[in-house]
């Protein structure tokens, strides 16, 4: 998901990943597309997203982190 709804006319897209490396070195693609109706469409679709988003470290998300803890350590330099 990678756009953006601008004045709710404006939609922004493409594979363009909104990075310095992107903006100066990949490959990527930007597209701008200038239609309040589409507009629409993507907004929708970022508020189905928000809507369904769990914000701050998840379950999945901190299982993940213990799981990495226990296998490398917690990061505190031993002597």
């Amino acid at each position: 998901h990678k756009f953006a709804v601008i004045d709710n006319k404006t939609v922004i897209t493409g594979s363009f990943n909104w990075s310095p490396a992107a903006s100066h070195t990949n490959d990527e693609t930007l597209l701008v597309i200038h239609s309040p109706q589409l507009a629409k469409h993507f907004t929708r679709e970022i508020d189905r997203l928000w809507d369904s988003a769990e914000l701050g470290i998840t379950p999945h998300i901190q299982r993940k982190l213990d799981r990495q803890r226990i296998k490398c350590g917690d990061g505190v330099e031993r002597e």
